[in-house]
């Protein structure tokens, strides 16, 4: 479903029949997405924060996490030491990263900041690759 025309919140609670989730995982780093991944949790459910940002987020203490004994959680997908041989391997094409790709974007910084913009819209530049 297309979160500019459906509450996610909402939809997950139909879902589960008004449950929640047990696990949310958010990827976006967006205030926005992080507070719908914290609202769709069950009672002991986990939101699981890998989205990176540096922005602040709204929760309601009792009845999001207390209440539901719910917890926030951060999560690192990787160690800086390992970006140096991840962008050899990507260099060397021995790791493929074509079909994960949706657009790419020249090195111009209105171009870069407009992708920015969009993302934070729920745009389609999520996957997108600067080329130099």
């Amino acid at each position: 479903m297309n979160a500019r025309e459906y509450d996610p919140v909402e939809q997950i609670r139909e879902m589960t029949n008004g449950r929640g989730v047990d696990v949310a995982l958010e990827l976006v780093g967006l205030p926005l997405t992080v507070r719908q991944a914290v609202q769709s949790l069950a009672t002991l459910g986990r939101a699981s924060l890998v989205g990176l940002t540096r922005e602040t987020f709204e929760v309601a203490p009792y009845a999001e996490l207390i209440n539901k004994e719910a917890e926030i959680i951060g999560v690192s997908d990787h160690l800086a030491s390992e970006i140096p041989e991840l962008l050899e391997l990507a260099r060397t094409r021995k790791l493929d990263f074509s079909q994960g790709i949706i657009r790419t974007i020249p090195l111009e910084a209105g171009l870069i900041n407009a992708a920015l913009d969009r993302l934070e819209e729920f745009g389609d530049d999520v996957r997108a690759v600067i080329l130099l």
